[in-house]
C-alpha cells in the first residue's frame, strides 16, 4: 500500500498548502480550498455554539452592547483559522463560486443547532468585522505598542482614516 492511497483521490497531493493561514488572503480560489479542507471537529463545533450563544445573548440585552473577542492559545491551534472564517461569515460580500462564505461554514458543521446559530446571529446583528494578528501588526511597525494602541490604528484605518490621523495620534 501507497501512502498517497490514504488521502482523497480528488485532490492533488503534491499541491502546495500553507502553513499558516492568514486574514489577508482572500483570494476566491485560495478561500474555496481553505474552507473545503476545513475539519471541524467536536471541540471547534462546541467553541463556534458557545460563542455565538455570547454574542447573541449580548447583543439581546439591548443597549450600546458592543461585541469584543479575544481568541488565544498555542500556535497551530486553530485560532487564525476559528476567527477568519466566523468573520467572513458576517460579510455579505464575501462569495465562492456566487455562494455567501457564510453558507460554506455552515456546510462544515455537524449540528443544525451550530448552523441555524449562526444564520441567526449574522442576519439579526450586522457586523462590522475588523481582524488583525496583533503579534504581525505590532512587528510590522518595528514597535511592541501597547495593544490598545495597535487596535486604535487597526480601527482609525478601517474606518478609512488617512494615515497622517496615525503619525499624529502614537509618534511619542
Amino acid at each position: 500500500m501507497e501512502i498517497k492511497s490514504l488521502f482523497d483521490n480528488n485532490k492533488d497531493i503534491y499541491r502546495t498548502i500553507e502553513k499558516v493561514i492568514t486574514y489577508g488572503v482572500s483570494q476566491e480560489e485560495r478561500l474555496k480550498a481553505e474552507i473545503s479542507e476545513y475539519v471541524v471537529t467536536e471541540s471547534i463545533e462546541e467553541q463556534f455554539e458557545k460563542l455565538l450563544g455570547k454574542m447573541q445573548a449580548a447583543m439581546e440585552a439591548g443597549g450600546q452592547n458592543e461585541v469584543g473577542v479575544w481568541v488565544s492559545g498555542f500556535y497551530g491551534s486553530g485560532k487564525s483559522s476559528f476567527t477568519k472564517y466566523l468573520g467572513l461569515a458576517f460579510d455579505d460580500n464575501i462569495k465562492i463560486d456566487g455562494t455567501p462564505f457564510i453558507q460554506h461554514l455552515q456546510d462544515r458543521f455537524k449540528k443544525s443547532t451550530t448552523k441555524a446559530l449562526l444564520a441567526s446571529v449574522s442576519k439579526r446583528f450586522p457586523a462590522a468585522v475588523l481582524m488583525l494578528d496583533l503579534a504581525s501588526e505590532q512587528l510590522a511597525g518595528a514597535t511592541m505598542e501597547e495593544v490598545s494602541t495597535v487596535l486604535y490604528y487597526k480601527v482609525l484605518q478601517w474606518a478609512g482614516y488617512s494615515r497622517n490621523l496615525k503619525v499624529a495620534a502614537f509618534e511619542r
